[in-house]
Order: C-alpha cells, then structure tokens, then sequence
C-alpha cells in the first residue's frame, strides 16, 4: 500500500446494509402513497432529480441506519494508519452529510445532487479528476463499482457475491466480506 493513499468508501451496501434511494422511497410513500404517480415523472428527470425529490420528503436517521461492522473497522484501521477517508456515493448529498456527520470518521464527501449521479463511470472520472489514475483505494459492493474499482490503487470489496470476486480477480484486491448466501 501506498503511504497515506485515500480510502474513498461507498455508502449503499457498503458502508450500511441498506441503500438509502430504497429507504427513502418506501419512507415517502408510507406517508404520502399518492406521490408514486409523480415517480415516472421524476425518474424522467434524471436519478439525480429523483434523489433531491425524495431527500425533501423524507428524513434518514442515521443513529437506526445498519452500518457494517467490518466496513467500520477497516475505516478505523486506514485512519490511524493516516489515510485521508472520503465518503463517495450516488446517495443524495443531504443522506451523505448527514451519515458522514454521525460516523465522524470522513475527512471528505462526494456525493450526487439533483443534476449529477456520482456512479460507476461519473464516480470513476471525478476520482481520477481528483486523485489521479490508481491514486486512491476504493470500498465498494456492487458490478456498477467496476470502473471505480479498475481506477483504484487498491479494489476493496465488500458485502460481495462470487460473481464480483471472479470479475475483479484481474485487480488488486482486498476481500473484506462476502454476501451471505
């Protein structure tokens, strides 16, 4: 490893157990369920509109949110060995402050707004932008991490299936933990 190389950690499926586009659309429709006809609507605006639709209407609290453990002791880890830690996700700013508030362990957040998704390739390319090509280690869970994970110094995989083990064997690879099965 690279001496104090960032950790840059994803949030949805890797930082915590859920993901925060799914809570916060089951949380506004249990309020107001005739907002679902204005889904359509939204989601044809772009992802990003959607997300900033929704983080109107509904609050998360971080306190009640399912963080994983080993994810959390690996920030802990790369943080005393003095690794800058940045939380990036396609989770909507508001959620991404207000987790990275709670878990007072991040130097640094990238997330979307309502005109931007920061994913797979956009998250990709504002890394490398900001970090340089493999200047950076990244935590991630899911396929669409592919091009973070191929940009990455180090590919940290968590909450993964075989299928994403076998597809990021090419890389530098870190296994932290696996989805049950």
């Amino acid at each position: 490893m690279k001496q104090n190389i960032p950790l840059i950690v994803d949030l949805d499926h890797t930082l915590i157990n859920t993901d925060l586009l799914y809570e916060s659309s089951i949380g506004t429709l249990k309020r107001r369920p005739w907002l679902i006809l204005r889904y359509p609507f939204w989601f044809f605006k772009g992802k990003g509109y959607l997300k900033e639709q929704l983080v109107k209407r509904f609050e998360i609290d971080p306190s009640a949110l399912p963080y994983i453990q080993e994810t959390l002791d690996y920030i802990h880890t790369r943080k005393k060995q003095g690794s800058s830690i940045i939380l990036a996700t396609a989770s909507h700013k508001d959620y991404a402050f207000t987790v990275a508030k709670y878990i007072n362990l991040f130097d640094d957040v990238m997330a979307s707004n309502a005109d931007f998704n920061l994913s797979s390739h956009n998250k990709a390319d504002k890394l490398i932008e900001r970090f340089g090509h493999k200047g950076f280690d990244y935590m991630g869970d899911h396929m669409r991490d592919m091009p973070v994970w191929e940009a990455s110094n180090l590919s940290i995989l968590v909450n993964v299936t075989d299928k994403i083990i076998k597809h990021t064997a090419h890389l530098n690879t870190l296994l932290i933990s696996k989805k049950a099965s």
